[in-house]
C-alpha cells in the first residue's frame, strides 16, 4: 500500500494549540483572548486611546517609547489584559518603574464587561517596594526592574488604583 497523502491518519485534536475559556465564548472580546502579548498590547492601547477620544480627552502622540501616549497632558502606560485560564484574574506584565509615564491605566476585559482603572506611578513604587508587584524575570535574586501583576479590579482598588478621573487633569 502507498499513501501520498497523511491527512486522514492522525487525530485532528494534536491541531489545538490552546485550551479554549468557555468564558469569553459569548464575549466580544473572544478574538483578542488568544493573541500573542506583543499583539493583544497593541490592541489595548488602540482600545484605550479609542476611549479617551470618545470621552473628549486630549491626546497627544508619546515623546518616546516609556509610554504610550499623553493623555490631558499626562503620560500614560497602557497595561491591558484577559482572564487568566480557570482563574478570575487578569496578568499584567512589564511593568517597569524607570520608564517615563505618570500614570499607568489597567484595562480589564472581563467577558462581559471592559473594566479600566488608573494608578499612580508614585502607587506603582509603591507596590513594588512593598513586593505587591513581583519581579518578572530572572528571580529573585536578578534585577531587570521588570515587574508583574496579578490580580483584578477589585484586588487594584486595594493597592491604591482608583477609577480612572483622568476627565479633571
Amino acid at each position: 500500500m502507498s499513501i501520498e497523502n497523511f491527512i486522514d491518519f492522525f487525530d485532528k485534536s494534536l491541531l489545538t494549540f490552546a485550551k479554549k475559556d468557555i468564558r469569553y465564548e459569548n464575549s466580544i472580546f473572544k478574538d483578542i483572548r488568544y493573541l500573542p502579548p506583543r499583539t493583544k498590547g497593541s490592541f489595548f492601547e488602540k482600545l484605550s486611546k479609542n476611549i479617551f477620544q470618545k470621552l473628549s480627552f486630549q491626546i497627544d502622540k508619546p515623546q518616546s517609547s516609556d509610554h504610550d501616549m499623553i493623555v490631558n497632558n499626562c503620560k500614560i502606560e497602557v497595561k491591558g489584559s484577559t482572564l487568566v485560564m480557570n482563574k478570575n484574574i487578569f496578568s499584567f506584565l512589564q511593568i517597569r518603574p524607570d520608564q517615563d509615564y505618570e500614570v499607568i491605566i489597567f484595562v480589564m476585559a472581563y467577558p462581559k464587561e471592559l473594566k479600566i482603572l488608573e494608578m499612580t506611578k508614585k502607587d506603582v513604587i509603591k507596590n513594588i517596594e512593598n513586593n505587591v508587584f513581583k519581579k518578572q524575570h530572572g528571580g529573585k535574586k536578578a534585577d531587570s526592574r521588570t515587574f508583574c501583576y496579578y490580580g483584578n479590579y477589585e484586588s487594584l482598588l486595594k493597592i491604591g488604583a482608583t477609577p480612572l478621573k483622568m476627565v479633571n487633569k
